[in-house]
């Protein structure tokens, strides 16, 4: 096959924008987001749970 100018062209301009979008979704995972709080803060910072009528309910707990 033989690549006439236009054809040429025309392929530029598909890889070019093929381009442009992947450089926008990369910009946009890179922008700064609010930072999640780790699984471990809320131990320390929990109130004690207070323990009702029957406990657990399970027998085999102490």
């Amino acid at each position: 096959m033989e690549w006439t100018p236009e054809a040429v062209k025309a392929e530029i301009d598909y890889r070019q924008a093929a381009l442009r979008a992947d450089a926008a979704r990369a910009r946009a995972s890179r922008q700064p987001r609010t930072p999640r709080r780790p699984w471990w803060r809320g131990l320390g910072h929990r109130a004690a749970p207070e323990a009702g009528e029957g406990g657990n309910r399970r027998p085999e707990a102490a």
